[in-house]
């Protein structure tokens, strides 16, 4: 099946919805929707319609269901209704060739564009009505916004390969033209957005071409014209728009296509761009890791040239004259030395030794087994002493104290507690007597409210028998003196004698029927009648304006008998016809479906206030479910009216007084009722009882309270004596456990002098051992010393003579040390410079290229997504109602903006002399009859 893309205004493409498969495998369906919209001369919306057309081509049956707007649905086809359901019209029809359906409805959708219009009359803002009849320079400035936007998650390519993803804007792609012809009256004309030409009638047409969309337009659009103006007025305007897909539209391709290269592009710069920048990251790394090693080979050389000249040469010269001249002699004389030591060692100090241990032995043997098992025994006597006193006597003592003075503390406190109940006690007792007092105040209350709630009936009766005022002035339908009655006189009025006189009204004055045409229709009749007079026309007589036999009569005898006007009264009947057809406009334009300056196009405007959705009779209806949800079968009965809430009020007073008055009186019960009745004076009376009895037993506590706070006195004083005599007894314990505790301390003290003196007599031994082989080992090891010194002496001399020649070494590798380090200075300050431009060439040269190819890249990936998302939008979102299944969606819209000129009243005038006309043109016909006869 074919699908059809229809060529539209500026060059665009009109968009086509195709919403699923064909209805009929040999029927093509498109439906055009076309929502016009009424503007006020500020740009605010008067009102809008929307004209559903469904054009049916090919041979088959089809069953549709349109999606349309049910308020105020018409049929333009004729006056016969329209079937819908659940918002769609039904239509069941079969095609053979080409067929149409027309509906025109009112639309309270969402638009996707708004208006704006703002006027400068020499430079100050002013209203529209303000220009008409005024001069002056005029300045008029639209404002266009396209409504459509909606944040949408969009992908595209950052230059690197990775796909990222943003939050933009997202707008369903519309574009339009909006055109006005000034009239002759306006001069000196510009405007910088306009294409400028003549109307040929003196005028100028302005025409602006708007593309309501990023990124290839704006969504918001403004623009004008100034004009020096006489007698001015203000034009009239009208914008056409519609959306479009970008990524289908011819016009569009060369854009598209440019951010599709611009993406290649922004892409291929940045590959190259980054693998430029990786390649210098890597020289200057490599230079970096040269000047470091540069740098350390430039410190090292310098350390081995100040070591090799300060240090190892001076040192090793040194060595050679130490070795010489003091380690040689040294070492003889070490030798010399040693011989001596070893003599005296050997033959006095060893004897000595081991006479000193022999006696150390038998003073450590008498110290242990004598004194200090005696000094044990007296130790650990004095200790048990002092433990008992200690820890038995003296703890025990502190307790009894302890505990005494605790008791008297507590007897102190019981007795200055009772007291206090003492005293206070009398207040209980007065606060009590004081409650009986307020409880005969509370039932003497209770009288009074069980009497005042009695009179409440009273009191409301006023209110019973407002409510039944407003009940009986509500009324209901069937009596006609009431509000309801008189509604519905008018709603039945309107309905069955308003509404069927309008369309008879309408019927007669257009009315396509070769029976009882209407009077546009019988107008055009006769301006038909003498334009045949005016063209002599003798043949080809026929319907619509002449019957059969007039038709067979005229052809029959024309040729024959021909016409004997003369010039006065062709020239009356040349003005006449001309006046009727000037009358005809008038009265009805069929050409214009959204007709409303003639006669016709006003009463279907009147018939469409009356019974559109938002009517005047769908407005009485809803005035009386208000007034009562019973009046009319349309009412919704679980929406209670007026009417049901005073009847709801009027019971729920009724109820609120009898069970106040029952519910109150109750509760508040009878003088002698007691608690078991669960009454205010039931309860009241309990507690005057309680009271009473409370009274009594608290004069008896006050009696008994007296008594204990005596004794409480007594038992203080006693536990004082008892505490003050164990603190006496605990003091004597300590003091005793003190003196035992220093007799054991002493005896201990003794034992351990005892051990340590014999454990030293025993280490005198040892050492005294010890000392007698030391001196033996000492006398064999001067020996070897002897013999090493000799030895040294020689090593020293043969040193000596090796250290000069290490110290002429040192001194020439001192002067190579200092060229390396001149050299590796010279390399190490170029390195840097290598480093530096390595990083120059990232920074500024291929991370900046990166950087802008990423750039590009993302920027055209940005615009592309933002086109692909718009036109997914404008292919896949319905804008006004949508289409039937399987049908071709176009949608187009249109915004008037009234010419405002004072000539609102005019219209009026015409349609009464067109009726005239049309009286002058009957009797004229009448006229030349009469003398043919």
């Amino acid at each position: 099946m074919s699908r059809r893309i229809a060529a539209a205004a500026a060059g665009a493409v009109t968009l086509v919805l195709v919403v699923a498969p064909a209805a009929a495998a040999d029927v093509d369906v498109t439906n055009t929707e076309t929502v016009q919209v009424y503007l006020n001369p500020d740009g605010g919306v008067d009102r809008a319609r929307v004209y559903d057309q469904l054009d049916l081509t090919g041979s088959g049956s089809v069953d549709l269901r349109n999606p349309v707007t049910t308020d105020g649905l018409r049929n333009l086809d004729g006056f016969g209704g329209t079937d819908t359901e659940d918002g769609e019209a039904l239509l069941q029809t079969d095609v053979d060739g080409e067929q149409r359906r027309r509906t025109v409805s009112d639309f309270a959708g969402e638009l996707p564009l708004s208006v704006s219009v703002e006027y400068r009359l020499d430079g100050e803002v002013v209203d529209a009505g303000d220009v008409v009849g005024e001069s002056g320079e005029l300045e008029v400035r639209y404002r266009v916004v396209n409504e459509t936007g909606e944040p949408r998650e969009i992908e595209y390519d950052d230059g690197t390969g990775t796909m990222v993803s943003a939050e933009e804007d997202v707008y369903v792609p519309m574009v339009g033209t909006m055109t006005t012809t000034l009239p002759p009256s306006f001069t000196s004309v510009s405007s910088g957005e306009a294409n400028m030409g003549g109307d040929g009638r003196g005028g100028t047409r302005l025409t602006y071409a708007l593309t309501l969309f990023p990124p290839i337009g704006s969504a918001e659009q403004e623009f004008g014209y100034t004009a020096v103006i006489e007698d001015g007025v203000i034009p009239r305007a009208t914008l056409s728009a519609l959306p479009v897909s970008p990524l289908d539209s011819p016009t569009y391709a060369t854009g598209v296509a440019g951010y599709e290269g611009g993406i290649d592009s922004g892409i291929a710069l940045t590959e190259g761009a980054q693998t430029i920048d990786e390649n210098l990251l890597r020289l200057r790394d490599g230079a970096a890791d040269l000047l470091g090693g540069l740098i350390q080979l430039r410190d090292g050389a310098q350390e081995l040239s100040t070591g090799l000249s300060d240090q190892a040469a001076p040192g090793a010269r040194e060595l050679a004259d130490g070795l010489g001249d003091q380690l040689a002699p040294g070492a003889r004389e070490l030798q010399a030395g040693a011989q001596v030591f070893y003599q005296g060692v050997n033959g006095e100090l060893a004897p000595g030794a081991a006479q000193l241990s022999e006696g150390a032995g038998v003073l450590a043997e008498g110290l242990a087994e004598r004194l200090v098992p005696g000094a044990g025994q007296l130790a650990d006597g004095g200790a048990e002493l002092a433990e008992g006193l200690r820890g038995r006597l003296a703890p025990g003592a502190n307790q009894l104290a302890d505990g005494a003075s605790d008791a008297a503390d507590g007897a102190g406190q019981l007795a200055e507690g009772l007291e206090t109940a003492g005293d206070r006690a009398p207040e209980l007792i007065g606060g009590l007597e004081q409650v009986g007092s307020g409880l005969d105040r509370v039932d003497a209350g209770l009288t009074r409210l069980y009497d005042g709630v009695g009179g409440l009936p009273e009191q409301a009766q006023p209110l019973v028998d407002g409510i039944a005022r407003l009940r009986a002035g509500i009324g209901d339908v069937d009596d006609g003196e009431t509000l309801l009655g008189g509604l519905e006189t008018i709603r039945v009025g309107l309905e069955e004698r308003a509404v069927p006189a309008l369309q008879q009204m309408a019927e007669g004055v257009y009315h396509e029927s070769a029976s009882e045409p209407g009077a546009y229709q019988r107008l055009g009749c006769a301006v038909v009648v003498l334009q045949d007079i005016a063209d002599r026309k003798t043949s080809g007589f026929g319907p619509p304006c002449y019957t059969p036999e007039q038709a067979v009569l005229l052809n029959t005898a024309r040729p024959t008998l021909g016409y004997d006007v003369d010039v006065i009264t062709d020239q009356v009947l040349a003005g006449l016809r001309d006046q009727l057809a000037d009358g005809r406009g008038a009265l009805a334009n069929p050409d214009d479906p959204m007709d409303q300056d003639t006669l016709y196009g006003g009463l279907n405007t009147l018939e469409a206030a009356l019974t559109s959705g938002d009517g005047v009779l769908r407005g009485l209806l809803r005035l009386q479910c208000g007034l009562s949800n019973r009046s009319t079968d349309v009412c919704d009965r679980d929406e209670p009216g007026l009417l049901q809430g005073l009847n709801l009020l009027d019971d729920g007073v009724g109820q609120l007084v009898s069970g106040v008055v029952g519910s109150v009186q109750g509760g508040i019960g009878q003088p002698d009722d007691l608690p078991a009745d669960e009454t205010l004076r039931g309860g009241v009376n309990g507690l005057s009882d309680g009271v009473d009895q409370i009274i009594a037993g608290g004069n008896a506590l006050v009696s008994g309270l007296m008594q204990l706070t005596d004794g409480a006195h007594q038992l203080h004083d006693g536990n004082l004596r008892i505490s003050e005599g164990a603190g006496e007894l605990a003091t004597g314990a300590q003091d005793a456990a003190d003196g035992a505790g220093r007799i054991a301390d002493g005896a201990g003290q003794l034992e351990d002098g005892a051990r340590d003196a014999a454990d030293g007599a025993g280490q005198i031994e040892d050492g005294a051992g010890r000392l007698s082989e030391g001196a033996q080992d000492a006398a064999d090891g001067a020996g070897q010393i002897a013999d090493g010194a000799d030895q040294l002496a020689d090593g020293a001399d043969e040193a000596a003579v090796g250290a000069g020649v290490l110290a002429t070494g040192l001194e020439d590798a001192a002067d190579g040390s200092v060229q390396i380090y001149d050299g590796l200075l010279q390399a190490a300050q170029g390195a840097p410079q290598l480093v530096d431009g390595a990083q120059r060439l990232s920074t500024e040269g291929a991370s900046q290229l990166a950087g802008a190819g990423q750039e590009t890249a993302a920027d055209f990936g940005t615009r592309y997504a933002l086109l692909e998302a718009g036109a997914d939008r404008a292919k896949n979102e319905a804008l006004v109602n949508g289409a039937p299944a399987g049908a071709t969606l176009k949608t187009a819209f249109t915004f008037e903006i009234p010419e405002v000129s004072g000539e609102g009243g005019r219209n009026v005038t015409r349609g009464v002399v067109a009726l005239g006309v049309f009286a002058a043109a009957a009797a004229a016909a009448t006229f030349v009859r009469s003398r043919r006869t």
